[in-house]
């Protein structure tokens, strides 16, 4: 959150589509003091960011009740808001709809023989006396969002379809009672009937996108062990601990924190963070995210961060942040969802206009040819077209460990057309290895001043040696390190050594009787990089390395890993200008790096993507978050990506041929209400189901 902004994330109530989200966003927008109104209509939840000055999170609550909605402020420890069955509603229906329809079978049938008019009128009462349990009870789910919108003015999507079953109701209360032949209980009944099968199966279908944030945070609801100073152990909530707090954790259990551990040892299952498989070993010291599950306990936890400062909370947050934020086909869905409701009511209108006062239809048919209009046209398929694809491909990636920042990013990432990459810390391992060395007790004699210095190479030195640091060492910076007793570890100039082009990084040592040494460090890939280039490779997207490294160091790696485009020497000034010129050519980059000096990099590219272990700067800057130091996830996130926005376009062209075709046919006459409400919950779903086609790399 930005300093002097407010933020909250509210959960709405009688939303059902996008167009209701579209209504609300267009509400908030217009009040004092909104920065940001950001619903998504899956997750029934509204992000919002204000200006203390002239605006409160009791005002923005009130100003979305206003329009008929409900709202409250989101309790991530609440659990999932399951909505009420609709399965009771549906029951109704369905056992009304299927005896009408019996009755109308039987007068159909009675008035082309010889059934009498008594005998047709005790049939249609019997017909609205089984209809008004339908109308009353099992379309009140239509009802409720529609009245409580109204009271204040507004209209939603529900309106039209309350509309259209409260005139076939009427109506054919009206018919009965004057006697007429015709009545239409068996359309108001069916029509209700599979109205409320597309509801049922809308929600089955978004339950199975699924909330990759919620169940984050799921995993946080914790009892945790905390060490009390007497010597003593309580339990409490995991929410409840604060930073410095120690804890025990047993064998099987999740880390309740982020954590240190003070343990010797451990071994840690992390996939439910990094989507990593294989447990990772541990020592003293080493950092444990919230939600990993220990093996080998118990261990002892020194608590870092809790709750959402949490690993997890941060993560989940930018999922939230990524459901809520909006790509371009989102918002040209919305404008379209947005004022649609007056077009569907005047296209009612018209048709019952066109064929009762223009065409010369009976009363009757114009009717239920306003009806079907009313039914037919509902922009639900529209409004669902993107959240119902980019919701599932967040929730896929984030299992895989990838988290998107943005719905905008989702839609860039699948359109990137080549990757640019830093070297050291990103395609390599942030420390080089150790090449050669003339013996283990001169490694152990370097290490030795190694050890007391911050520098990437004394670290590689020092890696899996255990010493300790002489007394009295004076590091010289830029140089090296020096021991009161004459040695010295550093450039060769430092240590009198003649100095040379080495193509690897190099450290030399002097020991105290003056014999010089050299230390050759090669750096090391990725485990994943050879993956990384076959899979950005096989969808033809070239892979340029941009580090700031010396020519000889960039190309000896470049070369070892197959990369044949590479620039070296590139201060942060430069790596930006290559990503803006690019840009400006008409390219589409992703950006991938980690370090503070990539940065500007990533904001000026197409796209961009960093480590979660990386520095803050780098993951406030980048688009994408991997957690684990895997690059090989960046061309899967891709893939994802661009099978997400195929989908989500083929939702869209299929959202407008639906309109094109069906609008027409409902106003030629050739609709009756029973086929509209099939057709239109039909849309939904379709549509729905599609974004469940959505799988990723196998």
């Amino acid at each position: 959150m930005t300093q002097g902004t407010g933020s909250l994330v509210c959960t709405l109530e009688g939303v059902n589509c996008a167009g209701c989200i579209a209504k609300i966003e267009a509400h908030l927008a217009r009040q004092d003091g909104v920065i940001l109104a950001r619903g998504n209509a899956t997750l029934k939840r509204m992000r919002l960011v204000w200006n203390p000055e002239q605006q409160t999170a009791d005002g923005l609550i009130r100003a979305i009740i206003s329009l008929g909605y409900g709202a409250h402020p989101f309790d991530p420890d609440a659990g999932v808001h399951e909505e009420p069955s609709l399965l009771p509603q549906l029951g109704v229906a369905g056992f009304a709809t299927m005896n009408i329809m019996a009755i109308s079978f039987a007068v159909w049938a009675g008035l082309a023989t010889d059934m009498g008019a008594g005998s047709v009128q005790f049939l249609h009462w019997v017909s609205a006396f089984l209809a008004t349990p339908v109308v009353i009870y099992s379309a009140a789910v239509f009802y409720r969002p529609s009245l409580r919108a109204l009271v204040s003015g507004h209209m939603t999507m529900d309106t039209p379809i309350s509309l259209a079953v409260w005139i076939t109701y009427l109506a054919s209360l009206f018919e009965t009672m004057r006697g007429s032949d015709h009545v239409y209980f068996d359309a108001v009944a069916a029509l209700v009937f599979f109205l409320l099968i597309g509801r049922v199966m809308e929600r089955a279908l978004k339950r199975r996108s699924g909330d990759a944030a919620q169940n984050l945070r799921n995993l946080m609801r914790l009892t945790a062990r905390r060490c009390l100073q007497d010597g003593g152990v309580e339990e409490i909530p995991a929410d409840h601990l604060v930073p410095n707090d120690i804890v025990i954790v047993e064998s099987g259990e999740r880390a309740p924190a982020d954590g240190l551990l003070l343990s010797a040892h451990a071994q840690v299952d992390e996939s439910v963070i990094t989507g990593e498989i294989l447990p990772r070993d541990l020592i003293k010291g080493d950092a444990i995210a919230a939600g990993a599950i220990i093996y080998a306990g118990p261990v002892q936890l020194r608590v870092l961060h809790v709750g959402e400062d949490a690993q997890v909370g941060r993560i989940s947050q930018m999922i939230d942040d990524a459901a809520a934020h909006k790509g371009g086909s989102q918002l040209l869905a919305d404008r379209f969802a947005r004022g649609y409701i007056p077009i569907v009511l005047g296209g009612g209108l018209f048709g019952f206009v066109l064929w009762y006062f223009l065409l010369g239809a009976s009363f009757a048919d114009a009717l239920m040819i306003a009806v079907a209009v009313l039914v037919v046209t509902c922009p639900c398929a529209a409004g669902l077209a993107t959240p119902a694809v980019s919701s599932r491909a967040v929730n896929i990636l984030m299992q895989k460990g990838i988290v998107v920042k943005s719905g905008d990013a989702l839609e860039r990432l699948g359109e990137v057309d080549q990757v640019i990459a830093d070297k050291t810390g990103t395609l390599s391992m942030p420390l080089p290895q150790l090449e050669a060395a003339t013996s283990h007790a001169t490694r152990l004699q370097a290490a030795s001043l190694a050890i007391a210095s911050r520098h990437p190479l004394a670290q590689a030195l020092c890696s899996g040696v255990d010493v300790h640091p002489l007394p009295d060492l004076t590091e010289v910076p830029g140089q090296g390190i020096q021991s009161a007793t004459g040695a010295r570890l550093g450039s060769a100039i430092f240590v009198g050594a003649t100095a040379t082009l080495d193509p690897s990084p190099t450290l030399w040592f002097r020991n105290v009787s003056q014999e010089l040494c050299k230390f050759t460090f090669q750096e090391t890939p990725r485990a994943g990089l050879a993956a990384f280039c076959t899979g950005l490779g096989a969808m033809n997207i070239p892979v340029t390395v941009l580090s700031g490294d010396t020519p000889a160091s960039v190309g000896a790696f470049a070369e070892r890993v197959g990369l044949l485009d590479w620039h070296a020497a590139a201060t942060p000034e430069n790596k930006l200008a290559h990503l803006q010129s690019l840009v400006e050519a008409g390219h589409k980059p992703l950006m991938f790096g980690d370090g503070i000096n990539d940065a500007p990099a990533l904001r000026g590219a197409y796209t961009s993507a960093s480590f979660a272990s990386a520095t803050e700067v780098a993951q406030v800057a980048a688009d994408l978050i991997l957690t684990r130091p895997a690059p090989e996830l960046i061309p899967e996130a891709i893939m994802i990506a661009q099978q997400a926005r195929r989908l989500i376009l083929q939702n869209l062209r299929f959202s407008a041929v639906y309109n094109i075709v069906t609008v027409p046919l409902a106003l030629a006459g050739l609709l009756n209400p029973i086929v509209a409400a099939i057709l239109m919950s039909s849309s939904s779903i379709i549509v729905l189901a599609n974004g469940l086609r959505l799988r990723g790399a196998k």
